[in-house]
């Protein structure tokens, strides 16, 4: 079972639709940055030095925002270097015992992204029926929406792929950590 799963994981972390996805959310964070970067210039520029006003820069930059935002989280989540207030793995010294507590982070990690992509569903589901927009350039809602509920989907889909990674690093029992043993 377990080399099966090993399998499994270690052929979807290196097939195609792997990488097209995180070339895709790169890609993405890159051109948003870009955007946003060349937006906030061009509105200091007009407004400060030309004495103008550009109409509705503002919800330009807040849809890209919002894509720059939840693809930087899913590279966050993919390189799995988020911060963490973990203090009871300091107080934990067992190997063991460290590697049970982090399934049980993942799995809570696990439920509370499934919640948050429901609701992100939800929230685009409802927009889409009302169509809500800008009050401005009249974007509609929907397009910086649907990078929570992108965002969140693929930080769930890695997430998993973490949780599987993790278990599959179980210690042996017969393993004594560095750790484990006490200063004399």
């Amino acid at each position: 079972m377990k080399q099966a799963l090993q399998r499994f994981y270690d052929t979807m972390c290196r097939s195609f639709l792997a990488r097209s996805v995180k070339n895709f959310y790169q890609t993405a964070i890159f051109i948003s940055g870009m955007i946003i970067l060349l937006a906030m210039v061009a509105t200091v520029l007009l407004r400060y030095v030309l004495k103008m006003n550009l109409f509705g820069m503002d919800e330009i930059i807040l849809a890209f925002v919002f894509w720059f935002y939840f693809f930087g989280g899913v590279n966050g989540s993919r390189e799995d270097s988020q911060i963490r207030a973990d203090v009871a793995s300091v107080l934990i010294r067992s190997k063991k015992g460290k590697w049970v507590l982090r399934l049980i982070t993942r799995l809570i990690e696990i439920v509370v992204l499934t919640f948050l992509v429901v609701l992100s569903i939800q929230l685009f589901i409802t927009n889409c029926e009302r169509m809500p927009a800008t009050q401005g350039l009249k974007i509609p809602y929907i397009v910086p929406q649907f990078a929570i509920v992108v965002g969140f989907s693929l930080m769930l889909m890695y997430d998993v792929g973490h949780l599987i990674r993790q278990y599959l690093e179980r210690p042996e029992a017969s393993q004594p950590s560095s750790e484990d043993q006490l200063p004399q």
